[in-house]
């Protein structure tokens, strides 16, 4: 018995013993397989469509920007390397030059995606760079060929063509507030009798055929060199200020002949 047990421990211990295997750790992706991750034209419409919608600013509704983008998609697929510079521009955020991508200009226009009429490159410009933006406050790069604003049959869509330009204020040169008012130059509101001509030292006023003039609320008295003349100017209501500080009240009149004794 001692010696059958001799002999099994032998041979259990000549046995091999079974090896640990060690695996490799799971390579990281790097950056140029995350790029190599973003669809290309051959790939379905769903996928691109997907993929695009990732890259949208979120203040139009998703349903909206879906149809929008499956529009444009679907217009896109005849034109493969258009499709590829516009899914380059939109993953890449404008980081890499791309193509225009074009879409038929319509005769209005303008582009009707889900019952709403637009301009085709600030639909897409609103889904993808500003979504507060404006239809009159963007301009072409001038790289862009088929950009709105130049009136070809084709319309470029690209978002990267495009610049925003916000207008720094209001221009009241070009407006007419009422009857009797205009701008100057730089914008300051006079009225068509109120245009003085330097003289001397002061100003004079032309004609002085009026001994008043008045057209809103607000007094201002300015009188000129002519003694025996009082003229009153009045602001629109648009410029309505009670500031005392700013009011310019010079009279001068002719002292009455006494009377016959």
């Amino acid at each position: 018995m001692e010696t059958d047990a001799h002999m099994m421990s032998q041979q259990y211990a000549q046995a091999p013993q079974p090896t640990q295997i060690q695996h490799p750790p799971a390579p990281q992706p790097t950056r140029e397989m995350q790029q190599t991750s973003a669809p290309t034209s051959a790939d379905a419409c769903l996928s691109i469509v997907h993929s695009l919608m990732c890259h949208r600013q979120g203040w139009e509704s998703e349903g909206f920007a879906k149809r929008a983008i499956e529009s444009l998609v679907k217009k896109l697929k005849e034109k493969r390397d258009e499709l590829d510079s516009l899914i380059l521009a939109i993953t890449t955020n404008g980081s890499h030059p791309s193509k225009c991508v074009t879409i038929q200009r319509t005769l209005d226009g303008r582009l009707q995606v889900a019952g709403r009429k637009g301009f085709p490159h600030v639909i897409y410009a609103r889904i993808w760079r500003w979504p507060d933006l404006h239809k009159n406050e963007l301009k072409h790069l001038k790289y862009c060929q088929y950009a709105f604003d130049l009136k070809c049959d084709s319309v470029c869509v690209n978002p990267y063509h495009y610049e925003r330009v916000v207008s720094p204020g209001i221009d009241l040169s070009g407006l007419t507030l009422q009857s009797g008012t205009s701008t100057n130059g730089s914008g300051r509101i006079i009225g068509l009798r109120d245009e003085y001509t330097a003289g001397g030292g002061g100003m004079s006023p032309s004609p002085p055929g009026s001994s008043q003039v008045s057209s809103s609320n607000m007094d201002s008295d300015v009188s000129g060199n002519s003694p025996a003349v009082t003229v009153q100017h009045h602001l629109p209501p648009l410029y309505h200020q009670q500031n005392p500080a700013t009011d310019v009240s010079q009279q001068s009149t002719v002292p009455q002949a006494a009377g016959k004794n």
